[in-house]
């Protein structure tokens, strides 16, 4: 993989964080968490589930296409998008 792809896909896994995070503030501290720690959390999730996501598709396939990985990060966007709808 090109150094350029990977960067480019840091940099989208960085942004989904960020949106995850943003959108997970009030779901924290409905628990008690403060807002940097919800945010954090919510970011966390989120990354972790398109590492798990990928890491899936890396053992099956030996390899993560862009066609993977855009339909992995668009699918966690849509859960997202999905959750924060139903509040």
């Amino acid at each position: 993989m090109a150094n350029k792809t990977l960067l480019k896909r840091l940099f989208r896994v960085a942004a989904f964080a960020l949106g995850a995070g943003v959108t997970g503030l009030g779901a924290g501290s409905v628990i008690g968490m403060d807002i940097i720690q919800s945010a954090t959390f919510g970011a966390l999730m989120g990354v972790l589930g398109i590492v798990a996501a990928t890491a899936f598709i890396f053992a099956g396939k030996g390899k993560v296409s862009d066609e993977d990985f855009d339909a992995t990060i668009n699918s966690a966007i849509e859960t997202v998008r999905a959750k924060e709808d139903k509040k």
